[in-house]
């Protein structure tokens, strides 16, 4: 691991007295009602909020604009058993959407419902014209979109003009000109209301059946023969959904995954249960889902069909799940043999362009499932706005991932005459364009980016405060614990120490390690290199427990150093 040299900011402490009272209220570590303090969290109300988050403070889902329209339309649907179809993305918050709507759908005795996902490299994302015409080859009567639609304003007015009723649930921003017709609840519509706007796709589908199942009771549509469900038991979905894509960990987001993990490790859906025990884990965090789960299920959609991972979650077979579950490993193993490949290919590129202010590399080796990953990588190396495009019988297309003070989504709208599709986010979009166009758009979009971008760009590395190591103990790294589940917007506490004067232990050559009085430990993944010649003056670390064999230590994990 090659550390960026980055600029530490230290926190500001400026009001150390609220700190104090805080910390005498509710009987915490000085550090930790900092660091509260510092994220915004500075009443009682929002404190005791953050840090029991409850499913009472989970907003009305009829604040949706066209919820209820939605709510009927499926209403109608179920009780007239009319075919439904759910249309998914291939990415994580797609897939648990698609099987969270598909699941409550069929224990509200939907008998004709059906999902599909599209494959990224035959059909593209959403709602396109190759998936729209095999929803009409299928005959459907709805069709539902999760996590996708809002720019689908054409395929819309195909499925409408073919006799096909639609609802598109989204959570992306889009276009004026792209909105599609009809009923649309999206929290990022420019005519809805509903007062948190950074909900996933996944949670988006949550509220829909939320809405659905009040409106069925109302009905008297459950009895003891088909029973109201407990949507309490699809939170882990929603969480796991949530995190994969990357949305802030705060607000309803926060409230999602906290109950959602906690379904997961006191009563996990055999899916669950079968990835627990494939990768090893004992307690599941939001960063196992991040970097474990997650990945596993996004294989699929990148390297082969999606829809083998909502069968997968929905599976109540274990021996077909434990068979799907080595499936999806052996896509996650490929998809980062590849991802390896596609980055030696991205430095020889980058050769060509490392003075200018953005990375545009187009390759017919790069695979489209893998950009994304690859783009991200390079950002952290280089940090650029970074394009990775695959170029494939005639057509570019591919993704890109930024960093804060670039709105990539915005500069690829400024470029929307020279591209055939785009969408996405600030941080991570993607697009599609013909090759007679690849040079204009390269020319303008390193032209705005030089125009919106400092001249000197030094990534910023926010520290949460200065650890003693004598000061440690495992009382103030429990209380740190209550801070989870981290994630965006919500970040893993960092911390400055001194370097150990004591020696480190080098681990396969690829890892440092020191252990110190205490019980404590500092370990270094696959940084040994920039401790060879000379040791860095300090470290920036996360604090957490390791515990093996019946012993438990307190683990310090370096994410940075300075020399």
């Amino acid at each position: 691991m090659e550390f960026l040299k980055k600029q530490w900011n230290h926190p500001s402490n400026d009001d150390l007295e609220k700190a104090k009272h805080l910390s005498d209220e509710w009987r915490m570590h000085p550090l930790v009602a900092d660091i509260l303090l510092s994220r915004g969290f500075k009443t009682q109300k929002d404190i005791q909020s953050f840090l029991e988050p409850s499913l009472n403070n989970l907003i009305d889902p009829f604040q949706f604009r066209h919820m209820n329209l939605a709510v009927e339309l499926l209403q109608d649907a179920i009780v007239n058993n009319r075919r439904i179809i759910i249309l998914g993305d291939y990415d994580v918050d797609g897939i648990t959407a698609t099987a969270l709507v598909l699941d409550f759908l069929k224990a509200c005795g939907a008998g004709k419902v059906d999902y599909f996902i599209p494959n990224r490299l035959k059909h593209g994302y959403g709602l396109t014209d190759a998936s729209t015409d095999i929803l009409l080859e299928r005959n459907a009567d709805l069709v539902l979109t999760v996590d996708n639609g809002i720019t689908a304003a054409k395929e819309i007015r195909r499925l409408n003009d073919a006799g096909i009723k639609t609802i598109v649930t989204d959570h992306h921003l889009a276009e004026t000109d792209l909105l599609p017709s009809g009923i649309v609840v999206n929290p990022n519509h420019p005519e809805c209301k509903y007062s948190f706007k950074k909900i996933s796709g996944c949670g988006v589908a949550l509220k829909l059946v939320m809405a659905l199942r009040k409106s069925l009771r109302k009905l008297d549509w459950w009895t003891s023969v088909q029973p109201e469900p407990n949507l309490r038991n699809s939170l882990d979905l929603a969480a796991l959904g949530t995190v994969a894509d990357v949305v802030p960990l705060l607000d309803e987001n926060r409230i999602i995954t906290y109950h959602g993990l906690k379904v997961m490790n006191d009563k996990p859906r055999l899916a669950i249960q079968v990835l627990k025990k494939l990768k090893k884990v004992e307690t599941i965090t939001s960063r196992t889902l991040a970097f474990q789960f997650g990945p596993l299920m996004n294989a699929a959609g990148r390297l082969k069909d999606a829809d083998i991972a909502v069968r997968f979650l929905l599976s109540n077979d274990r021996q077909e799940s434990e068979e799907i579950a080595r499936i999806l490993d052996a896509t996650n193993a490929a998809r980062r043999e590849k991802e390896s490949e596609m980055i030696q290919i991205a430095h020889k590129l980058i050769d060509e362009q490392k003075n200018n202010t953005a990375l545009i590399l187009v390759s017919p080796d790069f695979h489209e499932g893998v950009n994304g990953i690859v783009a991200t990588r390079l950002v952290e190396s280089f940090y650029k706005p970074v394009l990775v495009l695959s170029e494939n019988e005639g057509k570019i297309k591919g993704s890109g991932r930024s960093i804060p003070e670039l709105n990539l989504k915005e500069v690829l709208s400024d470029c929307s005459d020279l591209l055939e599709r785009f969408g996405g986010h600030s941080a991570a979009a993607g697009c599609s364009l013909i090759p007679e166009n690849l040079k204009a758009f390269k020319n303008r979009f390193i032209a705005l980016c030089d125009e919106r971008l400092p001249d000197l760009l030094i990534p910023k590395l926010q520290l949460d405060g200065t650890l003693d190591y004598l000061e440690l103990n495992e009382q103030f790294v429990e209380q740190l614990n209550r801070l989870q589940p981290f994630g965006e917007g919500n970040p893993e506490p960092l911390f400055s120490v001194n370097t150990p004067d004591s020696p480190f232990s080098s681990l396969k050559q690829k890892h440092v390690k020191w252990n110190l009085k205490g019980n404590v430990e500092i370990i270094g993944w696959n940084c040994s290199e920039p401790f060879t010649n000379s040791l860095p003056s300090q470290l920036a670390v996360n604090l957490g427990f390791n515990e093996f064999r019946g012993k438990r230590s307190i683990q310090l994990t370096i994410q940075d150093i300075q020399i």
